[in-house]
C-alpha cells in the first residue's frame, strides 16, 4: 500500500476518521481539527504547529503510532483530547498547549514545558496553557513537566508509586539528617541514599509553587527495593511533613 502524504494548511477539518491510516508525512500548518479519529493512525513524520497555532480540539488517539525521532510537535494546542496508548516517547515539548486532556497508558523519556523555548515553531507568548489534564491512568517512565503547576494536573492513582509533594528543601534534610545519624550496618548502602536525597534536591524540576512530582522506582538508579522503600518514608510518607504534599482535593 502507498503511504500518504499529506500538508493541511489554515483549514478547519471536523469529524474526519483518519483511522487506521500511514502516512510518510503529516504536516498542519496553522487549522483546526475537530472530533478528528486518529486511532491506530501511523506516521513516517508528524509535523504539526507552523505558521500559527494549530489546534486539535476533541479528537481521539488511541494507539497512535508517533514516529520515534521524528515527531515535531510546535505551536500546537490540544483540547479535551484522548491519548490512549498512544506511542508518546523521547520527546521535547515547548512549543505546545495542553487543556483538559485525558491521557491513558505509557509514555516514555519525555519533558514537556510550561514556558516556550527553543523548539517552539513561533509560539510568541510568556507561557504556555497547561491545565485540567488527566495523567490518572498513565504509566511516566521518565517524564519531566517543567514550569507547569503541577497542582492543576490530575495524576496517577497509585499514590503507593506517585507522589506530589513540597517543602523539598526541609525533607531532603531531614531525611540526610536521619540517614547520616543512623548506627553503622542501618542502610545497607548509605552513600547511594545520600546521593538519591541529593538528586531529589537539586535534580528534580520544581514546579512554580515548588511542588514536584516523585515515583517510587525513580528515586535513584539501581537502589535496593529496601533501601527505596526506606527512602520514600523518610521523603513522603514521613509524618513530620503530613498535610503539606501529597494530592490536593482541589486537582480531582
Amino acid at each position: 500500500m502507498d503511504l500518504l502524504r499529506v500538508e493541511h494548511r489554515h483549514e478547519e477539518l471536523a469529524d474526519v476518521d483518519f483511522s487506521g491510516q500511514s502516512f510518510d508525512t503529516f504536516g498542519a500548518y496553522g487549522g483546526t481539527f475537530v472530533r478528528c479519529d486518529f486511532s491506530e493512525t501511523s506516521f513516517g513524520k508528524f509535523s504539526v504547529g507552523h505558521q500559527g497555532q494549530t489546534r486539535f480540539v476533541d479528537c481521539v488517539f488511541r494507539r497512535t503510532r508517533f514516529p520515534l525521532g521524528n515527531t515535531y510537535l510546535g505551536n500546537a494546542r490540544f483540547e479535551r483530547c484522548v491519548f490512549d496508548n498512544a506511542r508518546l516517547r523521547h520527546l521535547r515539548i515547548d512549543g505546545s498547549e495542553f487543556v483538559d486532556n485525558v491521557f491513558c497508558g505509557r509514555i516514555w523519556h519525555t519533558v514537556f514545558y510550561g514556558v516556550p523555548g527553543h523548539w517552539s515553531a513561533g509560539a510568541d507568548r510568556p507561557g504556555n496553557a497547561w491545565h485540567g489534564n488527566d495523567f490518572s491512568k498513565a504509566d511516566l517512565v521518565d517524564v519531566d513537566f517543567r514550569d507547569i503547576d503541577l497542582r492543576a494536573q490530575r495524576w496517577p492513582e497509585d499514590r503507593d508509586e506517585y507522589a506530589l509533594i513540597d517543602r523539598i528543601d526541609e525533607r531532603t534534610a531531614a531525611a540526610t539528617a536521619a540517614i547520616t545519624a543512623a548506627p553503622p550496618g542501618a542502610w545497607a548502602e548509605p552513600a547511594k541514599a545520600l546521593q538519591a536525597v541529593d538528586f531529589l534536591r537539586t535534580g528534580v524540576q520544581r514546579d512554580p509553587h515548588g511542588f514536584v512530582l516523585v515515583r517510587r522506582r525513580e528515586l535513584w538508579h539501581r537502589l535496593p527495593p529496601a533501601t527505596r522503600d526506606r527512602l520514600w518514608a523518610l521523603l513522603v510518607t514521613n509524618p513530620s511533613f503530613d498535610g503539606s504534599g501529597g494530592y490536593s482535593d482541589d486537582q480531582e
